[in-house]
C-alpha cells in the first residue's frame, strides 16, 4: 500500500495559518469534552458495581491507548500529521455511539458496549495527540511554541465549561445517556470543521490543494492508517523471533517483511539516542505512576466513597476549568520567556495542592469536604496552565524530522507509569475505603512527590538560539 512522503520535515509557508484554525478546532474540542468529562466515570460506575473491577477496566483503556501511541504515530511522518489526526477524532463517534446503546433496556450486556466504547475512544486518543501536538508545534515559529500551546488549549478550556454548567443546572432531569447524543452531533462537526479548515503542516508528496481531492486523500489515509498501525503491531510482537532468524541465517538475502522489522527495530533504537530523551521517559513513567494514583479513577472513587454525583462532578469540572483558564491567559505572553522545566517545576508545585487539600479533607468535617476539594481542583487547573506549553514544547522538539513518532513513543512509553494505577487505585480503596475513604492514595503519592520536584527542576531542554536557527522555514 503506498504511502505520501514528506520532503525532509520541510514545512509549509501557509501552516501558520493553523494557530488561528486550531483555536476554533479547541473551542469545537473543549465543548464536546466538557461534557465526556463529566459524565463518563459516574455512567461507567452504573453498570461496575466493584472499585477494583472498575480500576481494571480504567488500566484496559490506558493500555488501548499506549499501543496506537507506540505503533501508529510514525505513519503520521509518512503520511501527514492532519490525516492521522482525521483518523484518530473519527474513532471517537462509533465510541459515543456504543456508549449510547448501552442504556437502551433491549440491551442484554450493556457492560460489554461501555467497555468496548472505551477502548475505541482510548484508541482514539492515542491515535490523534501525538499527530495533533505535532500539527501545533509545526504550525509555530520555534520562539513562539510554548504560547501557541498556551493559547490554543486556552480555547479549549474556555468552552469546556460549558458542558459542566449545563449538566449542574440539569442534573437528575436529563439521564446522562442523552449527552451521548449531543457528543454524537458535535464530535462530527468537529471532523468535518477540521477536514476542510485545517492545512497540513508539512509539505508531502501527491498533497493536493483541492477541497475535493483533499478529502479523497484524508479519507484514504484513515485507512492507511489503520492498515499500518495493525501491520506494526504485529511486526512489534514478533520483531524477535524475525531479528534471531534474519541474523542466524547463512545467507545475506533477506525478505522485504524481514527488512522492514529491522527498519522499526532501529527507528525504536535510534529514538533513545535522541538527548534527553531517556531522562524524558523516566520522568513521564514517574509522573504518570504519582498522579495515575490519585486521578485515574477519581471521578468515580467520589461517588463510590462520599456519593457525589456528577452535579458535584460539573462542580469540580467547571472549577478546574476557571482555573486554567485564569492562569493560561498571563502565561499565553510570558510562557516563552520561561525555561521549560520552570515550566514543569512550577506545575508540579501547585499542583501538588490538589493532593494536599484531599489529605486535609480526610479530617475535617463532611461539610467542609468539598470546598476543600475545589481548592485542590482549583490548583489543578493552575497546575495544568503551566504543564501544558512545557511538556508539549519539550517533547515536540526531540528531533524535527521525527516529531510525532518520538512525541508518540515517549508520551506511549510514559502511560506505562499509568497503566497500574487504575487497579492499583481501586484496589487500595475498595480495602480502605471503610477508615480511611480516599487518603491512601493521596499519601503515597505526597510521599514521592518530592523526587518528581527535583526531577522537574533537572530536566535538560533543548530550547537555544542553536535550535531555533536549525527550524527549517
Amino acid at each position: 500500500m503506498k504511502t505520501m512522503a514528506f520532503k525532509e520535515a520541510k514545512l509549509h509557508p501557509s501552516r501558520t495559518i493553523n494557530i488561528r484554525r486550531m483555536f476554533f478546532v479547541f473551542l469545537i474540542n473543549g465543548l464536546c469534552s466538557g461534557f465526556y468529562n463529566v459524565i463518563l466515570q459516574p455512567y461507567l460506575v452504573d453498570f461496575i458495581e466493584s472499585e477494583s473491577v472498575f480500576g481494571l477496566v480504567m488500566t484496559f483503556a490506558s493500555l488501548a491507548m499506549i499501543l496506537p501511541m507506540l505503533l501508529a504515530a510514525k505513519v503520521s511522518d509518512g503520511i501527514g500529521r492532519k490525516r492521522v489526526y482525521l483518523a484518530g477524532t473519527f474513532l471517537v463517534i462509533p465510541s459515543i455511539i456504543l456508549f449510547a446503546l448501552a442504556s437502551h433496556s433491549k440491551v442484554a450486556e450493556p457492560i460489554f458496549l461501555v467497555v468496548t466504547g472505551l477502548m475505541i475512544v482510548s484508541m482514539s486518543f492515542g491515535f490523534s495527540d501525538p499527530a495533533r501536538s505535532s500539527l501545533v508545534a509545526e504550525s509555530s515559529e520555534l520562539e513562539k511554541r510554548a504560547s501557541s500551546f498556551s493559547i490554543v488549549n486556552l480555547a479549549f478550556y474556555v468552552t469546556a465549561m460549558i458542558g459542566p454548567i449545563i449538566i449542574r443546572i440539569f442534573t437528575n432531569r436529563v439521564p446522562l445517556s442523552y449527552y451521548f447524543y449531543g457528543l454524537i452531533g458535535g464530535n462530527l462537526i468537529l471532523f468535518l470543521f477540521q477536514l476542510f479548515s485545517l492545512k497540513e503542516p508539512l509539505v508531502i508528496d501527491g498533497y493536493s490543494s483541492n477541497i475535493l481531492k483533499q478529502f479523497i486523500q484524508s479519507i484514504k489515509a484513515i485507512w492507511i492508517l489503520y492498515y499500518e498501525f495493525v501491520k506494526s503491531l504485529l511486526q512489534f510482537l514478533l520483531m524477535p523471533f524475525v531479528l534471531i532468524y534474519s541474523r542466524t541465517k547463512k545467507d545475506t538475502n533477506q525478505s522485504k517483511y524481514t527488512e522492514s522489522v529491522e527498519q522499526d527495530y532501529n527507528l525504536f533504537r535510534d529514538i533513545f539516542k535522541n538527548p534527553g530523551v531517556k531522562y524524558a521517559i523516566g520522568f513521564f513513567i514517574f509522573d504518570a505512576f504519582v498522579w495515575g494514583l490519585s486521578l485515574n479513577i477519581y471521578n468515580g472513587a467520589v461517588k463510590y466513597v462520599y456519593g457525589y454525583n456528577e452535579s458535584h462532578i460539573a462542580i469540580m469540572q467547571i472549577v478546574l476549568n476557571i482555573s486554567t483558564i485564569v492562569f493560561f491567559i498571563p502565561l499565553t505572553f510570558v510562557s516563552d520567556k520561561l525555561k521549560r522545566n520552570q515550566l514543569l517545576f512550577y506545575s508540579l508545585l501547585i499542583g501538588s495542592l490538589f493532593f494536599i487539600m484531599n489529605i486535609i479533607g480526610h479530617f475535617v468535617s463532611s461539610k467542609y469536604l468539598f470546598y476543600l476539594i475545589l481548592v485542590g481542583w482549583a490548583g489543578l487547573g493552575a497546575s495544568i496552565a503551566f504543564w501544558v506549553p512545557g511538556i508539549l514544547s519539550i517533547v515536540t522538539d526531540f528531533n524535527p524530522n521525527r516529531r510525532a513518532e518520538i512525541y508518540g513513543m515517549v508520551t506511549g512509553i510514559k502511560s506505562l507509569g499509568w497503566l497500574p494505577t487504575g487497579f492499583l487505585a481501586g484496589f487500595i480503596i475498595e480495602k480502605t475505603k471503610e477508615q480511611w475513604g480516599l487518603l491512601i492514595p493521596f499519601l503515597i503519592s505526597m510521599i514521592l512527590f518530592p523526587f518528581q520536584l527535583v526531577l522537574a527542576w533537572k530536566f535538560p531542554t533543548n530550547h537555544s538560539k542553536e535550535k531555533i536557527k536549525q527550524e527549517i522555514n
